[in-house]
């Protein structure tokens, strides 16, 4: 079997140009993205985060933060040592913390390009690379200080070094698989499932081996096959317990189970009802346990989701599905569709599962149906992108043996990814809102979704500068009135106020127009009013 590749840039000068040229594209384009777009919701305590943990600090005070933020928080770290100047003033502004997000995106890209280039050739990695550096959601996210690019890079890389140790056996490449899945820990609670995940993709790719070995009543390989799992297992629990404990400082490592003061009920009934688990001491930094424990006490606490017009505190099947429908770029999800139907048609392809998509295949599918079925914090796409990295890849294979295209092939390709292209920049420099064809007018999104796939609080500044420019217009009142309106998408559809506030408003009038896709402008004339009165209740409520 052949070993994979190793992550270089061994192309001919002409192709590294080409991936070079597209990688800057994708930073500048980032930067220039990011003007100066408020702070989203989390950004300050993800940075804040970082910033303790650079002062020898990992206590928590907040759930989900993670060492990892400290990437963020470096140039402002390094600029504390510098003198007084331009460097250092330039070092601790915001736009430089969203760099280092932007920075750790590109090399992701760089990993989505490598993969699929050594799975199914140059053309194919191209193809790749453009539907990652083209994809909106991943332009917003990358250039945000949260940790969901950060969770997307390292499920994506564990998932790398393990085909890689699949394929090759070496101790070096099983410790790098133990190290990324440790990286990923201290990324986001998302990667808590990799282990088993990993064991369970690792066990499909020896299985054919395996019945082999069942058929020939072969004991002893499967005695061996089993020994080597407990080493596997074994060498992962330990380096990544190493890497947590080094990401968190230590803090408080080997606290007793029972000294945790636990939130959620799974630990709080793990606490009580088993004695002896009381008293183990546990190997992990007491913060990295008590963020698990506030992340599922938080999962289960049935926050207020918005979806396709209704509000409900349990989640709704197939929400991330839908938002993959209509915020995933057209093009892009032609392109996986048709990969997926060239390999379902191809006999060859589909033979190649257990060597190469295997491993591509495994975690889009856990995570499809985990963030579906059972997952019920659907607050916006953000948290599904986890996935995307593996369809690109995959989409990929849509293009093997590009030089036997038609012409027709070929065209056909370049005209879906112009049409990738102008689609994505037509939203430009908004990612955060965007919705693809699908919801063609864009003062419709919020009937469909809200939250952080739309207004995360990254235009709020805005609002104040259209006011200023537009002294006839006010926010949103809560009664019915006429006026010059403005109102954030949340603020309409009641996840940031009371349901009722705006109903009025919800249910009765279109919106005019948006401010950077993630706020309505309404115009609502004295006679619409007197309409609304004379049709609806809504006034005599105002009145009572």
């Amino acid at each position: 079997m052949d070993a994979p590749r190793t992550l270089d840039l061994n192309l001919a000068p002409m192709h590294t140009t080409a991936l070079l040229v597209l990688l800057a594209f994708f930073v500048v384009f980032g930067v220039l993205s990011v003007g100066d777009k408020n702070l989203t919701t989390d950004e300050s305590r993800h940075y804040r985060y970082g910033v303790n943990l650079l002062e020898g600090n990992t206590d928590r005070f907040d759930d989900s933060k993670m060492p990892f933020s400290a990437w963020n928080a470096l140039p402002a770290k390094l600029a504390s040592w510098l003198p007084d100047g331009a460097l250092k003033d330039l070092l601790g502004q915001l736009v430089v913390a969203r760099l280092m997000t932007i920075l750790f995106s590109a090399a992701l890209a760089l990993l989505v390009f490598h993969w699929a280039r050594s799975l199914y050739g140059l053309v194919p990695a191209f193809f790749s690379l453009l539907l990652y550096i083209f994809d909106p959601n991943i332009i917003a996210h990358s250039q945000l200080v949260t940790t969901d690019l950060y969770a997307t890079g390292t499920i994506l890389l564990v998932f790398y070094c393990l085909w890689r140790f699949a394929r090759q056996r070496t101790l070096t490449n099983g410790l790098l698989c133990a190290l990324t899945l440790g990286l990923s820990q201290v990324a986001k609670y998302t990667s808590v499932v990799l282990l088993p995940l990993c064991l369970f993709a690792l066990f499909l790719y020896d299985l054919p081996q395996l019945v082999d070995a069942y058929k020939q009543n072969a004991a002893g390989t499967i005695k061996m096959w089993l020994r080597n799992y407990a080493v596997y297992t074994l060498v992962a629990v330990l380096v990544s317990i190493l890497v947590i404990n080094v990401c968190f400082l230590f803090n408080r490592t080997f606290t007793r189970f029972g000294a945790y003061k636990f939130r959620s009920d799974l630990f709080q009934m793990l606490q009580s009802d088993v004695p002896l688990l009381r008293k183990l001491p546990v190997p992990t930094p007491y913060p990295f346990l008590e963020g698990l424990d506030w992340v599922i006490q938080r999962s289960n606490a049935h926050f207020p989701v918005y979806f396709l017009g209704k509000v409900q505190r349990e989640g709704f099947p197939g929400y991330y599905l839908v938002a993959f429908l209509l915020k995933e770029p057209i093009a892009t999800q032609l392109l996986i569709l048709g990969a997926v139907i060239v390999w379902l048609r191809d006999p060859k392809r589909r033979r190649r599962v257990l060597q190469d998509e295997l491993f591509l295949l495994v975690p889009v599918a856990f995570f499809v149906v985990y963030f579906n079925l059972f997952y019920h914090v659907q607050i916006g796409i953000r948290y599904y992108l986890v996935i995307f990295p593996f369809l690109y890849i995959f989409a990929g294979s849509l293009f093997t043996g590009w030089q036997q295209f038609s012409v027709f092939q070929k065209r056909a390709s370049a005209l879906l990814v112009a049409y990738l292209a102008i689609s994505v920049f037509s939203y430009y420099p908004y990612y955060l809102p965007y919705f693809n064809e699908l919801v063609w007018d864009r003062t419709q999104g919020y009937k469909y979704l809200a939250d952080s796939n739309i207004d995360w609080g990254q235009s709020s500044s805005e609002i104040s500068s259209y006011l200023a420019q537009h002294p006839d217009a006010m926010r949103a009142p809560t009664q019915p009135q006429a006026g010059h309106f403005i109102v954030s998408v949340n603020g309409l559809v009641g996840l940031i106020s009371k349901r009722d506030d705006r109903k009025w408003l919800r249910t009765n009038f279109e919106p005019d127009g948006t401010l950077a896709y993630s706020y309505l402008i309404y115009k609502i004339s004295p006679q619409e009013i007197e309409k609304l009165c004379a049709t609806t209740e809504y006034c005599q409520r105002a009145d009572d």
